[in-house]
C-alpha cells in the first residue's frame, strides 16, 4: 500500500521525519517496504512566461522563444515542444541548473541559434510521465517563483499490509495508526454537498438487493448536471504519486476515495441502465459480460453480478462493464458504494483470473459502515470538481446493520504474555488510542467494543497483540527461553525420521516435498475412501487446496508428471509426510512414506546395464533392502488387490504379521495424462506401524570352514502354486543343514506342460559348520524335500 506523506498530513499532524515515522510504525506492527522521495525539482527551475515564439530558421520542428522571468531580462530559448505558445507560463531551467547524473544546463547553440536555458516538461521534472509537451502552469503563477514552491517535494511510503488488517489499505487507516502513536487528533475531510430538492434519488433510480448474503450493504446516489473533464492538478498529482494515472474527473474521484478511505467505488452512466434499475444478484450459469478492459468473461452461478433489467453492468467488487461506462457525453451518474462478501470476491477473482485494485481490497474486507462515509466523501468531490448536483435522498440497502463485538481482557494475562507491568489505565489507553471503546474497567478485567473498521479482533489474545503494538514491539523485554529436559532418545521423533531419510537416500532415492492440501478428486484417487472420509479445510483459498491429503499419491504423481513433461524419465523418488483422514468421525493424522520408480535402473552406466528398466521386482528388491537396513527380516510378501495398482501387479509386505507397506504398478487411472515412457511403480509405507516393530537382534556367525554342497531339484508345478508357498514348505521341514533355497529357472508352455502349469528349478545348498557332508547325507536330505513337495504340493517331479 503506497501512501503520500502530504496526503497523510491532511488527516493527522506528523511530528517525525519519514524514516523515523517508518521506524515507529514498524515497531507498532506496520512494516515498511520502501521510502521514495518524488517530485524533487532541481534548484534553478523557475516560473517563466513565453513572450514571443518564432520558427527556427534551420529546423522545421524547433522554435525560438523569448522568455521572461519577471526580472526585466529577456532570455532566448530554443524549444522543440509543440505547445510553447506565446503567453504561456512554463517551467524554465536556467543556465547552471543541475538535474543530476552529470546533466547540467549550459548556454549552447542549437542548429546555429543560441539557447540560454531549457523549457521543461512534466517528465523532465519528475512530476509525471507526460512528455509530449511543456508543463503548462496556471496563468497567475508568479514569475520568477521557484517551481518547488508550486510543486513541493512529496515522500511516498510503501507499507507491507498483512491480510488481517484491511483498514491499512487506505490513507485514513495509516493516518489512524499515526494518530494512535502520537495521541493527536484524526481529522476527516469535510464534504459539502449540492443537493436539489425538486427530485428524489428513489424516483430517478431503483436498487434491488437479491443476494444480501454476498452484499451486506449497497448505497446508491444519483447526480445530474455532471460535467466530464480533466481533474484538477492537485488530484492528478496525488494519484500519480501512488501509481495511478488520471482518466477523467469522475473516474479519478472514485479512485481517489478508494485510496483515501479504502472503499472501492463505481460510477455508472445512469442513462445506459435499462429501467434505471440496479439489481444485485448471482450470475446465471454461462452468462457473459464484457469488462472495461475489453475482456469477455463467462460467469458461473457463484459470481456476484451488478445488473440492470436486461444485462450485467459490472462484476461486483472487481470491474465495471463497457456497456455502462462513463464517457465524455455522460451527464447523469449513479454512484455505487457497497460492501461485498470477501470470500466470494476472492473466489470470483481467482476463477475468472481477473485481479484489480478493487478486488484486492474487497478480498481483505470492507466495512459496511465505511461504505457510508466514503459515499459522502465522493459525493462532495463530485459536486466540487464535476459541477454535479445530487438528487435528494440516498438509496441505502442495509438489511442487517453491523454490530460491534464485545471482548473481555484480563490485565494479568496481558502482562504475563508480554512480560510487561501495565496498569489497567495504561492498557485502557492503548485500546482507546486505537479506537477500541472500553465499556468496563474494574482494575483487573477490561471489557471493550470493537470498532467497525477492525475485522481481526475476536478474542483476548487479539487485544494482547494490540497492547504489544501500542507499547512498541521493541519494548517487550528479552527473556531466556523456557525449556525443560526432554525424554529419552528412544522417545525422540526427529532422529528416527532422519535415519529413514539416510537409509532411503543410500538406496539411490531422491527426496521430494509437497504441500498437504489438494483437491477432492486428487485425494480420492487411488483409494477406496468416500468423500466423508476426507478432512476439508474450513476456508480454502481455492478448490484445488480444499482437502487434506489421505496419502502421498497425489504429490508423487504430480512430481512424476512435472519431471516427465520436462523429458526426465529416469525417476527414483521418495517423500515423507503427514497424512490425514476421518475414521468413524475421529480425525487421524499419521506419517507415511511414499516411493515412486520409473525409467532405467542405472542411466549412468553403459552396455546392457544401461537398458535395464525398473519393474515390479526391482521395487520389491529395493523395499526388501530397506527392511534389511532396518533389521526387519521376519516378513512375508503376498499379492493383493488395491485401487492404486494394476490387477496382478500389487502386493503387500507383512512384518511380524502386521501390514507395513503396499506396492505395485500404478493403475491406469492414476497414470492417465502422464506421458510416461516407462511403467510407473509406487509404494506406500505406514511409518507408525513400521516404527512400532522391534528390530531383530543381530546374530553373528563364524565364516564357514567347510565347503557347501549344492543339489538341484526340478518339477512341474500345478496352476496357482506360488514360489513363496514352495519356499515356505521347504523351510517348514526345518532341516538344520539346509542353508539356502534359490529359484533359478522357470519355464512355461501351455502346449507342452498344460494350461497354467510351469516347470520350476531350485538350487539347494547344504552345509555343516563342523565337517564336510557326504553325498549320501545330502542325497537323503534332497530326497526328503522332493517327496514332501510331491506329496503336499502335488508337484510332478522331473
Amino acid at each position: 500500500m503506497k501512501t503520500s506523506l502530504s496526503w497523510l498530513r491532511d488527516f493527522v499532524d506528523i511530528p517525525w521525519e519519514p524514516r523515523e515515522l517508518a521506524a515507529r510504525l514498524t515497531a507498532a506492527g506496520l512494516e515498511v517496504e520502501g521510502i521514495e522521495e518524488i517530485g524533487k525539482i532541481p534548484a534553478g527551475v523557475v516560473v517563466a512566461e513565453i513572450l514571443e515564439r518564432r520558427p527556427h530558421e534551420n529546423s522545421d520542428h524547433l522554435s525560438v522563444c523569448q522568455v521572461s522571468t519577471g526580472s526585466g531580462e529577456k532570455l532566448q530559448i530554443v524549444c522543440g515542444a509543440p505547445n510553447c505558445d506565446a503567453g504561456q507560463r512554463v517551467p524554465l531551467a536556467g543556465v547552471g541548473t543541475d538535474f543530476g547524473d552529470g546533466f547540467v544546463i549550459k548556454k549552447a547553440k542549437l542548429r546555429g541559434v543560441e539557447s540560454q536555458g531549457m523549457l521543461c516538461s512534466a517528465k523532465e521534472l519528475g512530476l509525471s510521465d507526460e512528455h509530449l509537451g511543456l508543463l503548462i502552469l496556471p496563468p497567475d503563477a508568479p514569475l520568477g517563483t521557484p517551481l518547488s514552491d508550486l510543486y513541493p517535494t512529496d515522500v511516498v511510503i510503501d507499507w507491507e499490509v498483512t491480510p488481517n488488517r484491511p483498514d491499512w489499505l487506505s490513507h485514513l487507516g495509516i493516518a489512524r495508526e499515526i494518530a494512535a502513536l502520537t495521541g493527536g487528533e484524526l481529522r476527516l475531510p469535510e464534504s459539502e454537498l449540492c443537493v436539489t430538492l425538486d427530485c428524489n434519488a428513489d424516483q430517478a433510480a431503483k436498487v434491488t438487493l437479491q443476494a444480501p448474503d454476498l452484499c451486506p450493504r449497497y448505497i446508491a446516489r444519483v447526480f445530474r448536471g455532471v460535467k466530464i473533464g480533466p481533474s484538477p492538478d492537485w488530484l492528478v498529482r496525488r494519484l500519480e504519486a501512488v501509481g495511478l494515472r488520471s482518466v477523467n474527473n469522475v473516474v479519478d474521484i472514485t479512485n481517489y476515495v478508494m485510496l483515501e478511505y479504502g472503499q472501492p467505488l463505481h460510477a455508472f452512466d445512469l442513462e445506459t441502465l435499462a429501467g434505471r434499475e440496479i439489481i444485485v444478484r448471482r450470475a446465471e450459469q454461462g452468462e457473459s459480460i464484457v469488462t472495461l478492459d475489453g475482456t469477455k468473461l463467462s460467469l458461473q452461478n457463484d459470481n456476484l453480478l451488478i445488473a440492470d433489467q436486461s444485462r450485467g453492468v459490472a462484476l461486483a467488487g472487481i470491474m465495471g462493464a463497457e456497456n455502462s461506462m462513463i464517457t465524455d457525453q455522460t451527464t447523469t451518474v449513479l454512484l455505487e458504494a457497497a460492501a461485498f462478501n470477501r470470500s466470494n470476491i476472492r473466489l470470483s477473482s481467482r476463477n475468472l483470473e481477473k485481479a484489480t485494485d478493487s478486488s484486492y481490497i474487497f478480498e481483505r474486507g470492507v466495512s459496511p459502515e465505511m461504505t457510508a462515509l466514503a459515499s459522502v466523501r465522493a459525493a462532495g468531490l463530485l459536486c466540487a470538481l464535476a459541477g454535479a448536483e445530487q438528487l435528494a435522498g440516498v438509496i441505502d440497502c442495509y438489511p442487517e446493520p453491523w454490530r460491534s463485538q464485545q471482548i473481555t481482557c484480563r490485565l494479568a494475562r496481558v502482562n504475563a504474555l508480554l512480560g510487561l507491568s501495565l496498569t489497567a489505565e495504561e492498557l485502557a489507553d492503548c485500546f482507546q488510542r486505537r479506537g477500541i471503546t472500553v465499556t468496563a474497567n474494574d482494575g483487573q478485567v477490561l471489557t471493550v467494543k470493537t470498532p467497525y473498521w477492525r475485522f481481526d479482533l475476536h478474542s483476548e489474545i487479539d487485544l494482547v497483540e494490540e497492547a504489544a503494538q501500542m507499547r512498541g514491539l521493541d519494548a517487550i523485554p528479552e527473556a531466556p527461553a523456557i525449556a525443560r529436559l526432554g525424554g529419552s532418545a528412544k522417545e525422540d521423533t526427529f532422529y528416527p525420521l532422519e535415519e529413514v531419510r539416510d537409509q532411503l537416500q543410500a538406496l539411490g532415492l531422491d527426496e521430494i516435498v509437497n504441500y498437504s492440501l489438494w483437491s477432492l478428486p486428487q485425494c480420492l484417487a487411488g483409494t477406496a475412501l468416500q468423500e466423508e472420509d476426507i478432512l476439508r479445510v474450513s476456508n480454502p483459498i481455492s478448490q484445488d487446496t480444499a482437502c487434506l491429503r489421505p496419502n502421498l499419491l497425489a504429490g508423487l504423481l504430480q512430481v512424476v508428471n512435472h519431471n516427465v513433461s520436462r523429458n526426465q524419465h529416469d525417476l527414483a523418488i521418495f517423500e515423507i509426510g503427514r497424512v490425514f483422514r476421518l475414521c468413524a468421525g475421529a480425525k487421524q493424522e499419521t506419517t507415511q512414506i511414499g516411493l515412486a520408480l520409473s525409467g532405467r535402473c542405472h542411466p549412468e552406466r553403459y552396455g546392457a546395464e544401461l537398458t535395464a528398466e525398473h519393474d515390479f521386482f526391482s521395487l520389491k528388491g529395493l523395499l526388501e533392502s530397506f527392511l534389511a537396513s532396518r533389521r526387519q527380516g521376519d516378513y512375508v510378501c503376498e499379492p493383493i488387490r488395491h485401487p492404486a495398482f494394476k490387477e496382478g501387479a500389487a502386493a503387500r509386505i507383512l512384518v511380524q504379521g502386521q501390514e507395513v507397506l503396499v506396492f505395485g504398478e500404478a493403475a491406469t487411472a492414476l497414470s492417465k495424462g502422464i506421458r510416461l515412457r516407462y511403467p510407473l511403480f509406487l509404494a506406500l509405507l505406514d511409518w507408525e506401524a513400521l516404527q512400532s516393530l522391534p528390530p531383530a537382534v543381530p546374530k553373528y556367525a563364524e565364516l564357514p570352514q567347510f565347503p557347501g554342497t549344492a543339489r538341484d531339484i526340478s518339477f512341474v508345478a500345478p496352476g496357482g502354486l506360488t514360489h513363496q508357498a514352495i519356499v515356505d514348505k521347504v523351510c517348514s521341514l526345518k532341516l538344520p543343514l539346509l542353508q539356502k533355497v534359490e529359484l533359478f529357472d522357470i519355464f512355461e508352455d501351455a502346449k507342452v506342460l498344460g494350461e497354467g502349469r510351469r516347470s520350476m528349478s531350485y538350487s539347494l545348498t547344504f552345509r555343516d559348520p563342523k565337517r564336510t557332508l557326504t553325498d549320501d547325507e545330502v542325497n537323503q536330505l534332497q530326497e526328503k524335500i522332493r517327496r514332501t513337495l510331491e506329496k503336499d504340493l502335488a508337484v510332478e517331479l522331473r
